[in-house]
């Protein structure tokens, strides 16, 4: 048996609520209910979530499933030490995998952090966060992505270098894309 939700709590825990003259009024939609919903699951089992998904096992693209929908801080922030504090270069690299599906603005503080790696895997994935925000969510500037994309042309590995030329070439089309590569020469 489930308990209740209160959702005014919830609510109000969201600010979603707002008094007015007449009352209240309230906003809504599917970030509220994302937000809702992770409020309801917890932060612990959030970060479960994204352990699990990271270990790669069966499952776990229901975890990241998941994930995906609600966005969390608490998983973005799970990612975060777990890429800091990784078993093994694979497990940090899956981390920023599962982060870039993830994330949302709040994660372009961590670019840095992630680009000075030196694990080749997660400055791969840190490119595919940035496509993440830059062209499939539109939640940074180009003037933001360019200084990482010109520190990804210029990286020691191959493998970054082509994925950075690729991005540019892929979405040479995108009108952020393209006033990115002017903002770099």
């Amino acid at each position: 048996m489930s308990l209740p939700v209160d959702w005014r709590a919830i609510a109000e825990k969201l600010g979603t609520i707002s008094s007015t003259e007449h009352g209240y009024s309230e906003r809504g939609g599917t970030g509220v209910a994302c937000d809702a919903i992770a409020e309801i699951l917890g932060a612990s089992l959030l970060r479960d979530a994204v352990d699990f998904a990271v270990s790669g096992g069966p499952g776990a693209e229901a975890a990241r499933s998941v994930l995906i929908l609600l966005k969390s801080p608490a998983a973005m922030e799970r990612c975060l030490e777990i890429f800091r504090e990784p078993l093994d270069a694979q497990q940090a690299g899956d981390a920023i995998h599962v982060l870039k599906m993830i994330s949302d603005r709040r994660v372009l503080a961590w670019i840095p952090e992630f680009m000075a790696s030196e694990n080749e895997i997660v400055r791969l994935w840190t490119l595919g966060i940035l496509d993440q925000l830059l062209i499939m969510q539109e939640a940074i500037t180009p003037e933001e992505a360019a200084p990482f994309f010109k520190q990804a042309l210029a990286d020691p590995s191959g493998n970054v270098r082509n994925e950075a030329y690729r991005f540019l070439e892929d979405f040479a089309q995108e009108e952020q894309v393209i006033a990115m590569r002017s903002f770099m020469q």
